[in-house]
């Protein structure tokens, strides 16, 4: 997948997006919420913030800033947070999570939620994560991984190229290749849907 191409799927996803990804994973978002651990004063970055789901579950006190390549999606993000009236606040920015506008060491937190599987360069994408985090800060990724099961895993790469050109994201995505690359232990994976490969995977930016 290239970034035209994901941008231009993502644009036809943004008006049924909140549907299928909001009545769906709503549990997961609020899973990933709690293992940040986000306290008053405390600034977050979401990588991926999309129609802006997770912006009300922001704790009050709290700062976020959610960046997305989708022009489509930041729109509906800002309809969403106009609307909502919390003592909390929101900064929405269109760029490219491999390759994001911030300083080192800026954020308390991050958070990037089904959106490894939807960009040209996953590696990238989490490594600018950890650039942007302080040490100490807890990252959350919410995504869908392939089964360890061989069998399984043949089947999903023989969708991977239709799901990568129709829907935007792949198919075949096994998790512990992507971390070891991107340089990342991780500590702790939890099961985000009581069906599929969906996992909320929680791990620490080191010192570096």
């Amino acid at each position: 997948m290239d970034a035209a191409s994901v941008q231009k799927v993502y644009s036809r996803w943004a008006r049924v997006y909140d549907w299928v990804f909001g009545l769906l994973f709503g549990n997961a978002r609020r899973l990933a919420f709690q293992r940040m651990e986000l306290k008053s004063g405390n600034y977050a970055i979401e990588v991926g913030v999309g129609t802006g789901l997770s912006l009300t579950s922001l704790p009050e006190g709290c700062h976020l800033v959610g960046v997305d390549f989708s022009r489509p999606m930041l729109e509906r993000a800002l309809m969403r947070w106009r609307a909502d009236s919390v003592d909390r606040t929101a900064v929405l920015v269109e760029g490219d999570g491999a390759c994001l506008p911030f300083p080192d060491k800026t954020f308390d937190a991050a958070f990037a939620a089904f959106v490894v599987s939807a960009t040209p360069d996953a590696v990238a994408l989490l490594e600018d994560m950890q650039r942007v985090c302080r040490p100490g800060a807890r990252m959350i990724v919410v995504n869908h991984f392939s089964p360890n099961e061989p069998r399984l895993a043949r089947l999903r790469s023989s969708f991977s190229n239709v799901t990568s050109r129709l829907l935007g994201f792949h198919a075949e995505f096994p998790l512990e290749p992507l971390f070891r690359k991107a340089g990342i232990e991780v500590d702790r994976i939890e099961r985000a849907t009581f069906c599929g490969g969906w996992r909320v995977v929680t791990f620490i930016r080191r010192e570096s």
